[in-house]
């Protein structure tokens, strides 16, 4: 038997489809006929689509245990014979006339319609009719018959439709406090059968309906919670006053004419695009364009220098400028073997630059070349090439007036000139071109108006690549040194510890007042043969012993005005030396040791030496018309010389001028002097360094005395060209040989060779064995 308070619960819906279903379950009790007063002449899909309002509030789910046994306020009963109901208050009240009051399903469902249109969560829902008629059809399914409600005619308008949204967490608390508490404030009370509760929305499907009473069944979060949702409201609203656009019934201006902010758009846009086309496409192409001359210039990984130039690069695949005579790739030495061409500079291609990065075998160095007192501030930008020459030119801070030749830098004050009144250049091969043994050709003109110039101080010269002319740490203790001996010749000024002798060492009558007429003030051999081992020491080491190393120069050219007939210009061809022999003498007893070629050119020259070196060299008088102002004639001069390891009594240099052997040094010439009366050293060596090579531009007054009146700003100082040869079969170039190595010693001093204001050596210098001990 039945519960007279509820039927049993049917399965509840478990998807969507099966809510779908409820449009068209029986939303009135258990009829089998239209109830009274109610039509049954048209049927509402309550299914019909529309925008959800409402969800189920708590208030509606309470209704259920809320009604029976309490009277609503709001709500009046309407008898229909057998049935009292719950009517609406929005239902139409009887007619004054006595006609029967227009009456619509008692058990609708209902909700409050509020100002808005969709009604709060927590607000009270009241019954109200809404013209719809529930009714069973034969299937047992309920329908809906559309009445009257609010005044407007039932088929105008879609019915209410019971929808369903997911449950929320906040739902099934509500849910279950709503209850709790309307169960124990209104306790159920019989209803009689056939009658249903219009308690809550799903309280108007009926008891046998396959959708249970919504209180009937447990919620859950996720599961589906019925709300509904009557369209009415919305359609029968006015159109609102402040949505204009949404208002079918109001028109706006028509814009006409011109679509002046469209055109603007479109300008603007346009304006944008051209500006991007400008920037990434015409800049580029008239910057290439613009720059094709200079960039065309820089190959591989070669970068502008600081000046802002582009290095003026030339075809060199090889050491062997390209543009070098076919005639000029041999020679027969003056020794009479074959020399081959291993290195030329034809300085053929105009514009030139030496920067510091600019080619890879010349560099023109920044600084003073203090060690000679010169009168010069030497500057990268004064050496370039022009008319297939190198340039080197000097400038006068007495120049005013710009543009007297194409090298100069006139007209600059002496604080842009380091505080120097002459400006020039020098340029150097060091570390990056250097060659043992061979021979060594240029072809110059000599700076000024003429022969009658004095004052220059041109030089085309070589140096060992363990020092860097114009540094003066990097010379120290190893410049003239050529000398692999241990002995007294190796200390500093070259005497004993104990500096009571040797006697030739004391004094000498060569040496200078300035010197107080000792023959050495040199600091001693840095790299000797006596240095303890593990020393810092480049080597090569043999039998535990180093061999010494030093940095010695042989000079192409130095020229200056001959001092001792007083007529026209001679060049000095010379070979330094350290240590020294007493008074600075040499050998020349036989042609094997020194000879002169053209005496009537060259003379030997008087001048052995003094504290800082020993010099042998020859003195060759010049024709007139190779100056810059007079003929400027190129003239060749150049030396051959060859150093024997294994033998060094092979050892030999020979010069030559303008085409023609000077005179020639031999390795006799510089033998031990350890007789009696003897400076105590033993041989020196005809140079087996590699050797850099050097041209420069410079002016002192402890070279020649200075005659402004016979000279010319700008000066230019022209080389041709560069070439060495080595003898065939023994080729020997490069800055770093096995045999003579230097680049990781330069690398572990490098401020030594690069800081030209750094006079002395700083680091450690090897131990000597016959001076410190080990």
């Amino acid at each position: 038997m039945q519960d007279d308070y509820a039927d049993t619960p049917s399965p509840s819906p478990q998807t969507t489809e099966a809510a779908h279903l409820l449009s068209s379950s029986s939303m009135s009790p258990n009829n089998t006929g239209n109830s009274s007063g109610l039509t049954n002449g048209h049927h509402t899909n309550l299914h019909q689509p529309s925008r959800p309002t409402s969800p189920l509030s708590p208030s509606i789910l309470s209704t259920h245990s809320s009604l029976n046994g309490t009277s609503w306020p709001s709500t009046r009963l309407i008898s229909t014979g057998s049935t009292s109901f719950v009517s609406s208050p929005l239902n139409p009240t009887p007619s004054s006339s006595g006609g029967p009051p227009q009456v619509t399903n008692p058990f609708a469902c209902s909700r409050y319609r509020s100002g808005s249109r969709a009604s709060p969560l927590g607000d009270t829902l009241h019954a109200y009719s809404h013209g719809n008629a529930h009714h069973r059809n034969g299937n047992g399914l309920e329908t809906v018959s559309s009445g009257t409600g609010f005044g407007t005619p039932g088929p105008s308008r879609g019915g209410p439709m019971l929808l369903y949204r997911l449950a929320s967490d906040e739902d099934v608390l509500s849910l279950r406090s709503s209850s709790a508490r309307d169960s124990n404030s209104h306790p159920l009370q019989k209803i009689p059968k056939g009658a249903s509760i219009p308690s809550s929305i799903s309280s108007c499907i009926s008891r046998d309906s396959r959708y249970p009473s919504h209180s009937s069944l447990p919620i859950r979060a996720g599961g589906l919670v019925p709300y509904e949702y009557d369209p009415a409201p919305d359609l029968s609203d006015p159109p609102d006053e402040e949505d204009f656009l949404h208002d079918p019934s109001v028109e706006g201006p028509r814009p006409s004419g011109i679509p002046w902010r469209g055109v603007l758009n479109v300008t603007v846009l346009g304006g944008l695009l051209m500006a991007l086309l400008v920037l990434f496409v015409c800049y580029p192409i008239l910057t290439f364009y613009s720059n094709e001359g200079r960039m065309s210039l820089i190959d591989g990984n070669i970068h502008i220098n600081g000046s802002g130039q582009a290095p003026v690069l030339f075809q060199m695949p090889s050491l062997i400028d390209s543009t070098t005579p076919s005639s000029a790739l041999t020679r027969t030495g003056y020794d009479g073997h074959p020399y081959d061409l291993v290195f030329s500079d034809e300085f053929s291609v105009d514009g030139r630059t030496f920067y510091p990065g600019d080619d890879p075998y010349w560099e023109a160095v920044n600084l003073w070349y203090g060690v000679t007192a010169d009168l010069e501030w030497y500057d990268p930008s004064q050496v370039t090439t022009r008319d297939g020459a190198l340039v080197i030119t000097m400038d006068s801070v007495a120049t005013q007036s710009p543009g007297l030749t194409p090298g100069s830098t006139a007209p600059f004050t002496l604080e842009q000139n380091h505080n120097m009144e002459y400006r020039s250049g020098m340029l150097q091969s060091w570390n990056k071109f250097c060659f043992t043994s061979g021979y060594i050709e240029v072809s110059v003109v000599l700076p000024g108006p003429n022969e009658d110039a004095t004052g220059y101080w041109p030089g085309a010269w070589t140096m060992g690549n363990l020092a860097r002319p114009g540094y003066p740490a990097s010379t120290d203790g190893m410049w003239p040194y050529t000398y692999d001996s241990c002995d007294v010749g190796t200390f500093p000024n070259q005497t004993n510890k104990d500096r009571l002798g040797p006697a030739a060492a004391l004094h000498s009558d060569q040496s200078r007042a300035e010197y107080n007429y000792e023959l050495s003030w040199l600091s001693g051999q840095r790299l000797s043969a006596c240095s303890c081992p593990d020393s810092d020491h480049p080597g090569p080491v043999h039998n535990n012993v180093y061999k010494g190393r030093g940095a010695p120069e042989i000079d192409i050219i130095e020229a200056e005005k001959d001092k001792e007939t007083g007529i026209g210009h001679i060049v000095s061809q010379s070979a330094q030396f350290a240590p020294m022999t007493h008074d600075y003498l040499f050998g020349n007893s036989s042609e094997d040791s020194w000879v002169v070629y053209t005496p009537d050119v060259t003379r030997t020259n008087g001048y052995r030496g003094n504290a800082v070196q020993q010099a042998v060299s020859g003195l060759v008088r010049l024709r007139p018309d190779m100056f810059q102002g007079s003929g400027k004639r190129f003239t060749t001069f150049g030396f051959e010389t060859w150093a024997n390891p294994k033998n060094v009594q092979e050892g030999y240099i020979t010069w030559q001028v303008d085409g023609r052997q000077s005179h020639r040094l031999g390795a006799t010439a510089v033998v031990p002097d350890q007789g009696p009366g003897g400076s105590g050293v033993g041989q020196r060596l005809i140079p087996e360094e590699p050797m850099s090579i050097i041209f420069n531009l410079g002016m002192s007054q402890s070279w020649q005395k200075v005659e402004l009146p016979t000279l010319i700003f700008p000066a230019e100082f022209l080389i041709d060209y560069v070439r060495v040869y080595q003898r065939r079969g023994s080729r020997n170039f490069g800055c770093n040989p096995k045999d003579y190595p230097t680049r990781d010693y330069i690398n572990a001093h490098r401020d030594a060779y690069e800081n030209a204001n750094t006079t002395t050596w700083n680091w450690m210098k090897p131990r000597n064995s016959l001076y410190d001990g080990c």
